[in-house]
């Protein structure tokens, strides 16, 4: 793909895909279509999720995709399993290249439409009446965690009604998240993405080691390269929600 066509692609979503799962946790999505803002896309995406009672349930899980707009769907599976189904997981498909060339292009897109998403869903929640209120859990992998740290940064909304953040695969360009209780950043240790950064300039060996690796490696099996096993809210984090029986990185489903 050219600069050209790339940027092409790095329209807008604004078309709603609205699902029940086998789980009977409901799934909101925007498809991605173009002419149509990122704000006005996260409004359109919860205005939604309200309409199919996402904000009903127990928890709601706002998902950061990547740049292809790919949500792990093991991932939302296991948080359907470990909820009893009581979950709503909403996204909103901001680009339909991959992560990397969404960000080198257009890094500010991916920020901005996690930004929007998640302030959206902050603000209704807050509507709602103090004991109907649903826990809100933020969830990314790869770059969207990328996206999804930069959103809870520019509205530091673990202070303000975020339950938890649930994070996998962080790029070795990225510094880790702040040490929280109800802070989750998983990364394998042989993922080669979680192995890139500037030091390898110093280490030719070791960045060939990580570029070969590179390729294929989001297929590998659950847990090795970067291909990761579901992660759960840390027991206390949701106002007793799926606590039964679950510890913080429990592995419910495979590949």
């Amino acid at each position: 793909m050219d600069s050209t066509s790339a940027i092409s692609a790095l329209e807008r979503p604004v078309a709603i895909c609205s699902t029940v799962s086998s789980s009977r946790g409901v799934r909101e999505a925007s498809a991605f279509l173009p002419a149509v803002s990122v704000r006005d896309a996260g409004r359109d995406t919860v205005d939604d999720l309200v309409a199919a009672g996402g904000l009903q349930r127990d928890v709601v899980v706002v998902a950061m995709p990547t740049g292809s707009g790919w949500v792990d769907p093991d991932q939302v599976e296991a948080v359907e399993q470990w909820a009893d189904g009581d979950v709503a997981t909403v996204a909103v498909r901001y680009a339909r290249v991959p992560s990397a060339v969404a960000f080198l292009l257009c890094p500010e897109l991916a920020e901005a439409s996690a930004t929007h998403l998640l302030q959206e869903v902050v603000d209704r929640v807050d509507e709602l009446p103090e004991l109907e209120r649903p826990a809100i859990v933020v969830h990314g992998q790869s770059l969207g965690e990328v996206a999804g740290m930069a959103a809870l940064e520019a509205l530091e909304a673990l202070e303000t009604g975020v339950s938890a953040a649930l994070w996998q695969g962080r790029p070795g360009t990225v510094a880790a998240p702040a040490s929280a209780a109800c802070t989750v950043d998983a990364v394998n240790q042989d993922d080669p993405v979680a192995a890139l950064g500037w030091g390898l300039f110093a280490d030719p060996v070791a960045a060939v080691g990580v570029l070969a690796d590179l390729p294929g490696s989001e297929s590998a099996a659950a847990g090795t390269l970067h291909s990761y096993q579901p992660v759960l809210p840390p027991d206390g984090c949701t106002d007793g929600v799926g606590q039964e029986g679950t510890g913080t990185l429990r592995i419910l489903n495979g590949r």
